[in-house]
């Protein structure tokens, strides 16, 4: 018996975007509510580039880590987190979000269906180490420090840190974000990029898009 068509769209964030974090609840709802109607692919869309150069001349230098801080206290807390104070930025933030990505990368790519399953999580329990512990998640310490908490194997992980594959499959991501026009983080991308839908918008629209576009899909299939 054939199996059942499912929607499948892709996710893209930066490890360090509060927006992602606070969002997450939103993703987590739409899976489970659709199950095995839905697969995810998880992009990273690296946005942080060089986070010394936001603060020196970029587009935070105006208010600099003060706003920062600022800025990243209000959104969590309009996104009910009361635990996170934004202070990460003052006291822990990495030189690039590309570190942490390669790490996310690294989880994603172990074998057997293990990255596919782990990733996910391991991708956000890097963000609340940031956000809420805040640990400087660009360090290879950290990053190692959770693969060992989640019961992850090492070996393979930091193997793909030292050679540079990990950082190769960032550098994909990046590129297919400048072809298809990615915004920002987070993003949800259906149907090659026909769909997108970005930025901080109501859980509504999300669960509509995704019930519409799987209802099509079942249609097709039928």
């Amino acid at each position: 018996m054939q199996a059942p068509a499912r929607l499948k769209f892709s996710y893209w964030s930066d490890p360090l975007c509060i927006w992602a974090l606070i969002g997450q609840p939103k993703l987590d709802r739409v899976l489970g509510e659709f199950g095995d109607r839905v697969c995810v692919d998880y992009r990273i869309v690296p946005v942080f580039g060089s986070i010394p150069w936001r603060f020196a001349r970029g587009s935070w230098a105006k208010e600099g880590v003060e706003g920062r801080v600022i800025a990243t206290r209000r959104v969590a807390e309009q996104g009910g987190r009361s635990d996170i104070s934004g202070e990460c930025w003052r006291c822990a933030a990495p030189a690039t979000s590309w570190a942490p990505a390669a790490a996310v990368k690294a989880v994603f790519a172990l074998g057997d269906g293990l990255g596919d399953r782990a990733g996910p999580a391991y991708q956000r329990a890097l963000r609340e180490r940031f956000f809420v512990r805040e640990q400087n998640i660009g360090l290879r310490k950290i990053q190692l420090e959770v693969v060992e908490e989640m019961k992850l194997p090492r070996a393979p992980v930091e193997a793909r840190l030292d050679d540079g594959s990990a950082l190769s499959l960032v550098c994909e991501d990046h590129a297919e974000k400048e072809r298809i026009h990615i915004k920002g983080s987070p993003s949800f991308v259906f149907d090659e990029g026909r769909v997108m839908l970005y930025g901080n918008f109501d859980e509504g629209i999300l669960y509509k898009t995704v019930e519409e576009l799987a209802r099509i899909i079942h249609d097709d299939s039928a």
